[in-house]
Formats: structure tokens, sequence, C-alpha cells
């Protein structure tokens, strides 16, 4: 057995080393210290919770002390977060009662429930550097208009881009960070011309987009949900420019819309839980099941991962209900795949387009009163085929004009489904036993690590 274990003092005496981040000497503007002060104050917070992604955990207590020092505030830390460290964590934040959350790092800017100052990273920028390279391919913007999109990082440097961008390019666009919830805001930006005009993102569909940042979930979210004439990534740090073409992901994606189709059992996976619209979404999603006769069940597990999410092996497809930035829906590694709720719409809902253009990554568009919200309407195909079992596919919808004993019926039917489900199963769960089990004093429990504990044997 030895051979295929390590020696539990090998596990208790090795180091482990920690890369330490380096540019974070000035504390005070890194983190806009007394920015987030006044707004404490301004706001009369008595307890705010500090929220913090796993790479800023180093200089967690460095930024508490320093707001400590200048205001009476309760604070908490906050890192390990709920779900994705881009959303803020209103779940952990409630646990304490906070009145605000000051959240540091990258930022999906989807929306919460409850107030945030977000603290946006500052990456150092050499912009004359990055609009040269792309002057080597468009001088000027008197046949073609631009748009530039910069990330989150350089926002502290927002005022410089914007002057030297115009100069060069004044018939142009700019897409700048927009905190506030405005109608033509898209994925936490706006667009504006010169004349500091704001404009929809369907302005783009003849422009030429460029994004001034490195590669990521962000730069991939504008590339398939804005149909722009073409996009470009300018990597500022290596002064490349890179044509942009998603086209595999989309053929991925159609595949798994055809997916949606055939599954009978979809399971809504839950990883937001901030802000109204996720109860909206997640209604939207089961009636979209309901209308097409197939069972949905709400999943929650926390983060997920593929052994979680192997406990439900009778649940066909997920569709998981999401920020923008989770890069889950394109991991290989779950026996089942994970679908958007745009993505659901499309299979279930015939008053969508059946092969779009474009994608829709921010389920919020969905809602009514939102760019991309339409009625729900079931498949009304009687019978079609797979594309790819090959085999024929009949349509289940729901109708309800039918007498009350019928739905009784169903109802009672889908729940023998379920019981049968979990009797199957060897293990259904922790089970309570109230009253039965015997009221025992406290005793010392294991010590040691998992590999070995010390009351075990040898």
């Amino acid at each position: 057995m030895g051979n295929f274990t390590t020696e539990d003092k090998i596990c208790i005496t090795r180091e482990i080393t920690v890369n330490k981040t380096e540019g974070y000497d000035d504390i005070i503007t890194n983190f806009d210290i007394k920015e987030t002060c006044k707004w404490i104050e301004r706001k009369k917070f008595a307890k705010v919770c500090l929220q913090f992604p796993d790479d800023l955990l180093e200089v967690s207590c460095k930024v508490y002390k320093e707001i400590k020092d200048r205001i009476e505030v309760d604070l908490y830390i906050m890192g390990d977060t709920s779900y994705a460290s881009c959303c803020i964590d209103s779940v952990a934040a409630m646990h304490v009662q906070a009145n605000g959350v000051v959240h540091y790092g990258h930022k999906c800017f989807s929306k919460t429930d409850i107030p945030v100052y977000m603290v946006l990273p500052k990456e150092k920028l050499d912009f004359d550097a990055a609009i040269n390279t792309l002057k080597k391919i468009y001088d000027s913007d008197d046949n073609m208009k631009l748009c530039l999109f910069y990330g989150a990082e350089f926002e502290h440097c927002n005022e410089n881009i914007t002057r030297k961008w115009f100069q060069k390019y004044p018939k142009s666009y700019i897409c700048h960070i927009e905190l506030e919830d405005k109608p033509e805001r898209f994925l936490g930006r706006i667009i504006k011309d010169v004349q500091n005009v704001e404009y929809p993102i369907q302005a783009l569909k003849d422009c030429i987009c460029i994004y001034l940042g490195s590669r990521g979930q962000t730069i991939f979210n504008y590339t398939i949900s804005i149909p722009a004439t073409k996009w470009y990534l300018l990597n500022p740090s290596s002064s490349q420019l890179e044509q942009l073409d998603e086209t595999i992901w989309f053929k991925r994606r159609r595949f798994l819309i055809e997916k949606c189709k055939d599954a009978n059992i979809i399971g809504i996976l839950i990883c937001k839980l901030s802000g109204k619209q996720t109860k909206d979404i997640i209604s939207r999603m089961k009636e979209l099941c309901k209308v097409n006769g197939k069972k949905s069940y709400i999943v929650s597990v926390g983060k997920p991962n593929s052994a979680k999410l192997a406990n439900f092996p009778e649940i066909d497809i997920y569709v998981m209900i999401a920020c923008p930035e989770n890069d889950l829906y394109s991991s290989r590694d779950f026996y089942r795949p994970i679908v958007f709720p745009y993505e659901l719409e499309i299979a279930l809902n015939s008053n969508r387009e059946p092969f779009p253009t474009y994608h829709v990554t921010d389920y919020d568009e969905l809602l009514p009163g939102r760019r991309h919200y339409g009625d729900i309407k079931p498949i009304q195909e009687i019978a079609d085929v797979s594309l790819i079992t090959g085999r024929i596919r009949e349509a289940k919808v729901n109708h309800l004009d039918g007498s009350s004993q019928e739905l009784a019926e169903q109802q009672n039917w889908a729940l023998e489904s379920i019981g049968k489900t979990l009797q199957d199963r060897s293990w259904k769960g922790l089970e309570q036993k109230l009253g039965e089990t015997e009221v025992k004093k406290v005793e010392e429990g294991r010590k040691g690590i998992a590999l070995q504990y010390s009351n075990e044997q040898e």
C-alpha cells in the first residue's frame, strides 16, 4: 500500500511556496483606500464586507488595516466566494448582515441586491505603442468606423485612452465601463462617440471592434455576442494585433442546442444567487421545460464540479444560471453538457431564430423589458428527426386545457417517477432520525490528516 500513497510525515513537513504578488507597494493608491472610506462614510454603513479573489488574499489584511485606521466601521474579509470571484457574494455578506460590499479585482458587472463599491485592478499601459500597432493596418477611419474596447484593468487611465483615441480616430467609437444601470448598458459597458453621445450595441454591426487587453473570458463574450464586421485583440504587453474568429465554438453550441431538444430531463444548475433577475430566469427556464413536456429539476451544489454533478445521472443536460464570465460553459470535464439559458431558449422556444449569428451570454437580456426578450411559444412540430441520434423525436407539449383530474394524474405520475429514482440509489442522503439518536457528551475528534488519522491502525 505504501507504493500507492504518500508518507504522512512528508505531507506534514512539506514546504509550500507562495508566489508573492508584486506591484502593491502603494496600497492606498492601488486599492482606492481613500475613495472607499468616503463611500462608506457617505452611505453611513456600520458593517462592510471586503471581497477578495484568491490572488489578492495576501494583501487583504493590509487593506483591512488601512481602512480600519481611517474610519470606524466593522469590516469582514471574504475570500472563498460561493461561486465565481467576479460576482458579488451577497449570500456570505448576509451571514453577517452587512450593509455593503467592497469588491476587489476582476468584475463581471452583474446586477446585485446589495450596495457595492468596485475597486478594479490597475495595470500599466503604454497606449502610444498600442495605437501605433493599430495604425499599421488602419491609419484612419475615413472609410470605416472603429470601436475600441479596453479591459477593466485600464480603467484608471480612461481619460488618457479616450483623448488619444479620438485624436487619431475622431469618427469612431469607444466603449467605456459603466457602473450605473442604463438602458444602453451592455455587459458593464456603454458605447460613446467623440461628443459623448451614447449608442446602442446595434450601432456596431458595421464596425470593426478592437479589444485592448489580454485574451480571456471577457473578450470571448464580446466576440460571440456583438455582431461586428471584425474582431481584433490588441495585446499591449506584446504589441500584437490578432484577428478573432469563433466559428468552431458556434458549431459546438449548435450541437448542444440539438442535445437540448433530445433531452427529457433538464437540470437547472444554480451558480448565482444575488439579484431578483436570477429568480426570474429560473422561473422562465422551468416554464420553457413545462410547455414542451420536459421535466426540470433545480440543482444547487455550490461551485459545481464533475464529481458533484455525477450524482444526478438521470439528468440529460444542464442549463446553468451564472454570470457571463463563468468559463464552465465550455468545459468538457462533465458527464453531461452544460448550456446557456439562451441555448435552451433556441431549442424549446419556437419564437427564437433557430440559427442565430450571435449569442446572448447575459441571461438578464432574456427577461421582460430587455433587449432579447420574447414570448414563450412551444415547439409546434408533432415529430421531427434528431440530428444526433437519427431517431424520430416526438413533441410532448403540455396542453393546459385538460381536466383537473388529468392534471392530478400527471402530477402523481411525476412524483412516483421521482420516488422510484431515489429508491434505486444506495445512498439517499442524510436522515434526521429526530428523537432516535442518543444524546452523548462532547468527545475528542480525530487528529492528523485525511491520509492517516492518529486513531487509525497502521
